[in-house]
């Protein structure tokens, strides 16, 4: 009772707040429009700084995962905490054959030397300037660029590479003896007669790793790019097929994405735009409301800037996924806009004295409720651990909020406006057209007292024809209702059952356009390099190196490693780890590998013992503290080992979890690194994830529900939307759609979405003038809303339907679970719903605990229920 007393005190303030702006409206319209406008481009002007991040890592990895905890270590540790870029070329022969042939090979030569030696931007700065490699400072010596290529079997000369292709082939099975070259080399042969013995290899590819720490970088990035097109690749090196793609070129094709897929947005919108000038009346001179329509072009671009000026005031990071919420602003904000306008017809019919107050104090609410379940959805979804997700989230319940606002001011203003603009002497027509319209809609067909004018009153629409003679008879009938529950329920659980074995990952190919080089890149990666070996590290920390106990469970542990059946080779690949190569030295040198470890280390790295390389390139290996050319203490040291398993991320973490097992059983500290055990994190705990946040956010939307509308409404809208939730994730599945943290960013998204079109009609039940019987009472509910929230599903869906044309799978994705999601959120809220409020208060009525009004009371209690309800 307390409850219920609140709530309509509550309720009856909102609705009185309502009213008295709609007052305000129709008494200063142009104030009205000029105060909301000036509010989005006062908090808009913060738009600026905000950034657009393309890096995956930085956008759909959990940042408090293990994983992502690792990747920072290891960033910080040893890539000078800066991001890592990377400049990558898959080089193969023209003629189609092997590129383990010396005049191919002179070329390869030719083109890393270019790369790493020669080039040289227009400001004078070189590969050395820019690549990631050891400090006097931090590492004890200066070394060149860290480079990890073929090449290096070859010394990075001509010189280095045997005139015939058998001592050449030689080099490669030697190499791959020791480790695995799968990793460098991809399309290989082997011998009929020995299945060991490498004969061949169609693609090389060569891997540069970038440093990224200023304006400086971003432009000798975009400079290589420019000097390494295809036509001058092709110019350069006429024997070779080269594909080369950089983290800035990619960068350039996902932000390609919204360029390329820019034309579809605004399309959709301006068909948006286009039906809803239709549904808001006929194009005729005297009744058009072209005008009006046009009105959500400047509603959505204030909401999205001042939603974006707020994340731009706090420096937010964005993804391309937030140019989604235009558009999808576009159709939410499209069906308030008709609810609004229905409202407004409604108090005109009436002939009320105070059209815009009647308006606002029942339409003001109704839009309230949506948008404010969707804002608490959104914002619900902040709170999430994916930043792509988190900042999407963010800017959306921002615009909803915002949006919100000037659907009851800014879209009431023009609404008027659009009304007296008949007014002007040149409108003449326009006025007798819209006061004969009026008085249809009256219910006046009568002459008038002169006999002058008879004014016949205004017919259905279609919609509403449909409602009236097909929808609401069927629905009204028992069977119907008991097939309408079967069938959502059954639905229902058969979806969710289904959809649980949905395959999880998102390709790096999904977030580029189709047509994008990129793909073509990774497709040649995926099809040429099929052992896809992945070069793993582990990182040890806390390690005594100068104790042979801890050096003992060290080399225990790579043994271990070593044994598990997709581990290539030994630890530290073929030319082996560093401090393999500093023990020999110190032995060679007269000195205990323990007792004596850490002298003479800067020595060891200036010399050329190291697999005949210079052993400075184990400088990056080794983090710690360095004095007088000795290494005093290790902080950090990393080994790296070769493996070979299936790359999808369910198999790479069970890779994972076998080696953190053998790490934990060591007692040793430290972690392994690869970005791919990230991804395989995220995709093991992304149903972990959805169900969880799909949880949160249900019960903050029943909340929210709660505290505005009566526990009947809140169980049953919620109910629903668990069922829309269930159908999306079983024909997500069944749409080919694999679950992803772009998936899981529209399930969050649904739940704001798919809730409105339930609580316009539910909002209609509870408010109906029909309280005793329940089937009359869902007929008046659904001919109230429901033709309005047809209508708004409809425009959304033709506006969406444009986005399957979309050149990335990551927006048909978006146009996939959109589409569900307004296809099940009107059938819900239509059909469900409606049965399931009616269900309810029959059997109140039955039980004797309720006075008709589908509340659970009886006596007293129902009755000043029933008078709260006809207050509002």
């Amino acid at each position: 009772m307390f409850v219920t007393s609140a709530r309509d005190r509550l309720l009856t303030s909102a609705s009185n707040r309502f009213g008295d702006l709609g007052d305000f409206i129709e008494r200063r319209p142009w104030v009205v429009i000029l105060m909301s406008t000036l509010m989005a481009i006062l908090f808009g002007m913060g738009a600026g700084g905000v950034v657009l991040e393309t890096e995956g890592v930085y956008l759909w990895i959990p940042t408090t995962s293990e994983t992502y905890t690792n990747f920072l270590s290891y960033n910080d540790a040893f890539q000078a905490g800066a991001k890592l870029n990377f400049l990558n070329f898959i080089v193969s022969a023209e003629d189609g054959g092997s590129v383990l042939r010396k005049d191919l090979l002179v070329e390869v030569v030719d083109l890393h030397h270019n790369v790493t030696v020669d080039f040289v931007s227009p400001k004078g700065e070189s590969f050395q300037d820019h690549c990631f490699k050891s400090s006097v400072a931090l590492h004890g010596v200066d070394s060149p660029c860290e480079q990890t290529t073929f090449l290096q079997l070859f010394g990075y000369t001509d010189a280095g590479i045997p005139a015939a292709e058998a001592d050449i082939l030689a080099a490669v099975n030697t190499a791959n003896s020791v480790s695995s070259v799968a990793s460098s080399l991809g399309g290989l042969t082997y011998s009929d007669s020995d299945q060991t013995a490498i004969t061949g290899a169609s693609t090389m590819i060569m891997a540069y790793a970038l440093k990224n720490l200023d304006a400086s970088q971003l432009d000798y990035e975009t400079y290589i790019v420019e000097q390494t097109l295809p036509e001058t690749l092709k110019e350069l090196y006429p024997k070779l097929t080269i594909q080369r793609l950089s983290s800035v070129a990619f960068d350039e094709e996902v932000k390609k994405l919204v360029v390329d897929d820019m034309p579809l947005f605004m399309g959709a919108i301006y068909i948006i735009i286009i039906f809803l000038a239709l549904t808001f009346g006929p194009l005729t001179r005297a009744k058009n409301r072209v005008l009006l329509s046009f009105v959500a072009l400047p509603q959505v671009i204030l909401s999205l800037m001042f939603a974006t000026g707020c994340q731009g005031f706090f420096g937010a990071k964005i993804s391309t996924l937030n140019f989604l919420i235009g558009f999808i602003l576009a159709g939410v904000g499209v069906d308030d806009m008709i609810v609004v306008e229905e409202f407004y017809a409604r108090a005109r019919a009436k002939n009320s004295k105070s059209v815009m107050r009647d308006t606002l104090s029942e339409g003001g609410m109704a839009v309230f409720l949506t948008s404010f379940t969707a804002v608490v959805a959104f914002l619900v979804g902040a709170f999430v651990d994916l930043p792509a997700v988190r900042s999407f989230c963010v800017c959306a319940g921002l615009a909803f909020g915002f949006n919100f606002v000037m659907n009851v001011t800014f879209f009431p203003a023009f609404l008027l406006l659009d009304e007296r603009r008949c007014c002007f002497p040149s409108c003449c027509s326009c006025c007798v057209g819209r006061a004969h319209e009026e008085e249809g809609q009256n219910g006046d067909g009568d002459e008038d007292k002169e006999g002058e004018v008879v004014v016949v009153e205004k017919p259905p629409s279609l919609v509403q024809s449909f409602f009236k003679n097909v929808i609401c008879p069927a629905l009204e009938k028992p069977p119907v209702q008991a097939l309408v529950m079967i069938v959502t329920f059954g639905a229902a659980v058969g979806s969710l059952v289904y959809g649980l074995d949905i395959d999880v990952g998102l390709s790096v190919t999904e977030v580029v356009p189709d047509s994008s080089y990129a793909v073509t890149f990774f497709d040649t990666l995926e099809e040429k390099f099929t052992s896809q070996v992945k070069i793993m590290c582990f990182s040890a920390e806390g390690i005594d190196f100068s104790s042979s106990t801890d050096v003992g469970k060290l080399t225990e542990l790579f043994d271990d490693i070593e044994v598990i059946p997709t581990v290539l080779g030994r630890v530290g690949r073929y030319s082996g780890h560093w401090l393999l190569h500093y023990q020999a030295y110190l032995t060679n040198n007269g000195l205990d590998p323990y007792t004596d470890f850490g002298k003479s280390y800067v020595d060891f790295l200036e010399s050329s013992t190291c697999n005949s390389m210079p052993c400075d390139v184990y400088a990056m290996d080794v983090r710690g503290v360095i004095e007088s050319g000795e290494l005093k203490s290790v902080a950090q040291s990393r080994f790296f080992f070769e493996e070979i398993s299936p790359t999808e991320t369910s198999e790479v973490w069970k890779v994972y979890k076998e080696l953190k097992s053998l790490q934990t059983s060591s007692g040793l500290g430290g972690y392994y690194f690869i970005e791919l055990f990230m991804y395989a994190e995220n995709d093991s705990l992304m149903f972990m994830y959805l169900f969880r946040s799909l949880g949160v956010t249900l019960v903050a939307v029943a909340t929210a529900m709660f505290i505005f509308t009566d526990t009947a409404s809140t169980i049953y809208i919620t109910l629903c939307v668990c069922c829309i939730d269930c159908h999306l994730l079983g024909f997500a599945r069944v749409w080919d759609t694999r679950l992803n943290s772009v998936l899981f960013t529209t399930f969050i998204m649904s739940v704001g979405l798919s809730v409105d079109y339930c609580v316009h009609i539910a909002h209609a039940y509870v408010h109906a003038e029909e309280k005793t019987d329940p089937t009359k009472r869902l007929k008046e509910a659904l001919m109230s809303l429901g033709p309005a929230v047809f209508k708004g599903g409809f425009t959304t869906l033709l506006g969406v339907c444009l986005l399957s044309l979309a050149s990335s799978s990551v927006f048909r994705m978006f146009f996939k679970m959109l589409f569900l999601t307004v296809i099940f959120g009107v059938l819900h809220g239509v059909f469900s719903l409606p049965v399931f409020l009616c269900l309810h208060q029959k059997l109140m009525n039955r039980l004797g605990l309720g006075h008709g009004d589908g509340k659970g009371g009886g006596g007293e209690k129902a009755k000043m229920e029933e008078e709260d309800d006809s207050k509002l």
